[in-house]
């Protein structure tokens, strides 16, 4: 063997180490290596919600978290029912349960050894920050448009049925093979307008800004109604949430009455993604919110009465409700492992993570659709 085969398979042993996620020291003095951990903090920095949402440790695949259903009652208590002994009326919690189960998202990534050859640096960077990136990307997805129903080839998902072109055209949409992992849980939306909400199931509320069966545009007379709404859970505007799409940030960007990130003052905590306060509200922007819905929130097949597709949607949220599990196994929680193809003169990378999410109070959850695109 060569010197020049020789240092070629110490190259390539050393980018899958480091791709892997081993020890820091593997091939440090001449590849910039990234770990499991640190990609973690990437997909935490760039995914706001990770942020914003509490996140429960998980040391088994599914837990139990309980909810409440109801309150406790005060009574009064007079004097006179105080001598003759009378005792309050006796009131207890109710309560109830909500489930989370660890999922797992996985990716399969073959990579040719050639490409290692030639460009070993390079293909560092843009693997470590795909991968990072697109995680953080399919979490914000998954949390806000994630619906687990499948029925009439997906039409009944609010997602709608995956097309690339025809009258259908929907590359937001699933399928078995393609967004699939929007299929792994229950989203923010399905609270509101999911199947589950339309036969009752699910308790969300919602705001509808459509007029004729049409969009219209946003006002702050929405974000009102939807304050409403919410009642007892928008007492505390410090636990509220503004979710907007990108579409949706430039219009709010010339509101005088968004307060902008740079007049919060010295001190103040900024997340990802966070674009000012309205009304006390935090306002964050995120480009996961599909833009091709009709007026009801939803993708709608051209077979169904007013499907235009040019609306959008804004959520209103309790932070408090929505609940984030992670594993407490690390290489449960985020690993990259590699499989060696020599016979295909390539290798194949492994990305993988297991996580939870559910929503504990469905009606601390607003959704504003049929708000009108640009």
């Amino acid at each position: 063997m060569t010197s020049e085969e020789m240092n070629f398979n110490e190259m390539t042993e050393k980018v899958k180490a480091a791709l892997a996620g081993v020890a820091n020291t593997t091939g440090a003095t001449m590849l910039p290596t990234e770990t499991a951990e640190e990609i973690i903090g990437i997909v935490y920095e760039r995914n706001f919600m990770r942020s914003l949402f509490p996140a429960m440790p998980m040391s088994r695949r599914i837990m139990k978290i309980p909810k409440l259903t109801g309150s406790v009652s005060f009574h009064q208590q007079t004097l006179t029912m105080a001598e003759a002994g009378t005792a309050a009326g006796e009131s207890r919690n109710a309560t109830n349960e909500v489930e989370l189960e660890l999922k797992t998202m996985i990716a399969n990534i073959p990579i040719g050894n050639y490409l290692i050859a030639y460009g070993v640096e390079g293909l560092l960077a843009v693997l470590r920050d795909d991968i990072a990136s697109q995680l953080a990307t399919n979490e914000q997805s998954l949390f806000i448009n994630g619906d687990t129903a499948t029925g009439n080839s997906f039409a009944d998902n609010i997602n709608g049925p995956h097309a690339t072109s025809g009258a259908e055209l929907n590359p937001t949409g699933v399928s078995g093979t393609v967004n699939d992992y929007l299929l792994l849980f229950d989203g923010l939306r399905t609270a509101c307008i999911g199947t589950g909400a339309t036969a009752g199931n699910r308790l969300g509320v919602t705001v509808d800004a459509t007029q004729a069966n049409a969009g219209s545009a946003f006002t702050l007379a929405h974000m009102r109604s939807a304050i409403a709404k919410l009642g007892v859970y928008s007492d505390n505007r410090d636990e509220l949430a503004m979710i907007v799409p990108r579409n949706l940030e430039v219009q709010l960007l010339g509101l005088t009455e968004l307060q902008t990130v740079d007049k919060y003052g010295a001190g103040a905590t900024i997340l990802s993604g966070e674009l000012g306060r309205i009304y006390g509200v935090r306002v964050f922007a995120t480009g996961v919110i599909p833009t091709n819905m009709n007026h009801t929130g939803k993708f709608a097949l051209s077979s169904v009465a007013n499907s235009v597709r040019n609306c959008t949607i804004a959520m209103l949220v309790n932070v408090r409700s929505p609940l984030i599990g992670n594993p407490t196994v690390a290489e449960r929680r985020f690993s990259i492992g590699f499989h060696d193809e020599p016979t295909k003169d390539r290798f194949v990378l492994i990305p993988k993570q297991d996580v939870a999410f559910a929503v504990r109070y469905d009606e601390a959850i607003c959704t504003i659709h049929g708000l009108a695109t640009l």
